[in-house]
């Protein structure tokens, strides 16, 4: 077992509850030179940092709280491929030439986050038994038939699976329309894949410094400068790897995503025959509701489901309730069951949502908007940068290159979407 993870101090973390131990790594507390600057211990700024090391470049990576606090260590643990828009709509953004590059750069990325599973063999509970996309509605069939095709013009090996075979995986009698399986992709305990990232990072070479937020970052002599409470760092380039999770003093980036909350809800262990009965090949499930529901079952046999939302004040009460109902609804056989964990992390959207990899200033990296998947993504964006970064090579690198990106009015839209899950919430299933 290890410490919890950090969190607001009325949520109960299951991953904080029961991930592994997390390396050692002290506050920064001296003055220090490396090649490259990585900002954020989540998935992206470790997997950058682990492969800077593996080809030998210097690396010092610093976080402001503690290894995977954000989005890494608060998610569903769903190792999803590609992103929420469909390719054809990619194309539409991107031009033919860049979608080609986009699509393919992240069409398996559960490949690679399995690889590094293996070869570091990380304790993370990693299970490669496929997720589901699953409709809701005779309607929602139509759309995930039309996503397939596109999908499997791209080469991904996913498949269309029809009412009975959906009814079977998700051992539930409300998805009966059916849906797209994805076999290469898979589940994780996220916080542990995230501190285990770390440890393999800290193996390698990378100088890993914690509760060590920057306060300044500035730019002489063709490098970087940043300075925390009682330290500081001088790097040749640097990666904000912060997401929606990036203050004040991270270049900008917290004002190029909204920041849109996700909250989780588990049981405890259930009995035997019960947990057998609710997704009993153990595949991740997410479907196509307005109010997207994923459920999962763990490794020791609790159910984990999560939906749009945070667990703030009086929003608790009706998010669980919510997502009692839901639950019951989706599984029968579990009513009367109770959540003994609940948690709520922050995504970053973007209002294409897709991915950006800003350079604001030479020299300094900063992606942002995973749109909810952040471990597949990030993991793969990780390594890009790395090989881009260490070679100084763009031409091969398969994203758009953008300025700085600012969304409108982030904070009315977060709202926005905050209170409308909210009331949406308030009253779905209740009648």
């Amino acid at each position: 077992m290890s410490e919890t993870l950090p969190q607001d101090a009325n949520e109960n973390s299951l991953w904080g509850a029961n991930a592994i131990a997390a390396p050692r790594a002290e506050q920064l507390r001296a003055s220090l030179r490396a090649d490259v600057l990585v900002v954020g211990a989540g998935y992206t700024g470790l997997s950058s940092a682990l492969h800077l090391a593996e080809k030998g470049v210097s690396v010092v990576l610093l976080e402001a709280s503690s290894i995977g606090f954000g989005g890494s260590g608060r998610n569903a643990g769903l190792v999803n491929a590609g992103i929420w828009k469909n390719p054809e709509l990619v194309r539409k953004l991107l031009g033919a030439a860049a979608a080609e590059r986009f699509n393919a750069a992240l069409c398996d990325t559960p490949a690679l986050v399995f690889e590094l599973v293996k070869r570091f063999d990380m304790p993370c509970q990693a299970q490669r038994r496929g997720t589901v996309h699953i409709a809701h509605s005779a309607g929602a069939m139509r759309y995930l038939e039309d996503r397939c095709r596109q999908l499997q013009e791209l080469g991904a090996g996913v498949e269309l699976i029809d009412g009975e075979r959906t009814r079977s995986i998700s051992g539930s009698p409300v998805y009966r329309h059916g849906g797209i399986l994805d076999p290469g992709a898979g589940t994780i305990q996220p916080l542990s894949y995230a501190r285990a990232l770390a440890t393999a990072a800290m193996a390698k070479g990378v100088s890993l410094f914690q509760q060590s937020a920057i306060e300044t970052l500035t730019r002489a002599d063709d490098r970087w400068l940043a300075t925390t409470a009682h330290g500081q760092i001088s790097a040749e380039q640097v990666i904000i790897a912060t997401n929606a999770y990036a203050d004040g003093n991270s270049a900008g980036v917290r004002e190029s995503t909204l920041p849109v909350y996700i909250f989780q809800c588990a049981t405890e262990p259930l009995p035997d025959e019960v947990a057998a009965s609710v997704i009993p090949e153990r595949q991740g499930l997410w479907d196509t509701h307005t109010l997207l529901t994923s459920s999962r079952i763990d490794e020791q046999g609790r159910l984990v489901m999560s939906s749009p939302g945070r667990l703030q004040g009086g929003q608790r009460a009706i998010r669980q309730n919510w997502m009692t109902r839901k639950r019951d609804t989706l599984y029968p056989q579990l009513r009367g069951t109770r959540w003994a964990y609940h948690w709520s992390g922050c995504i970053g959207v973007t209002s294409t949502r897709i991915l950006r990899v800003q350079v604001p200033a030479p020299g300094l990296f900063a992606p942002a908007g995973y749109n909810g998947r952040g471990i597949g993504t990030g993991t793969a964006l990780g390594k890009y940068l790395a090989d881009t970064v260490a070679s100084g090579n763009r031409d091969d690198f398969p994203f758009p290159i953008e300025t700085l990106q600012r969304e409108n009015w982030p904070a009315l839209r977060s709202a926005y979407y905050d209170y409308g899950t909210l009331a949406l919430q308030f009253v779905d299933n209740r009648w």
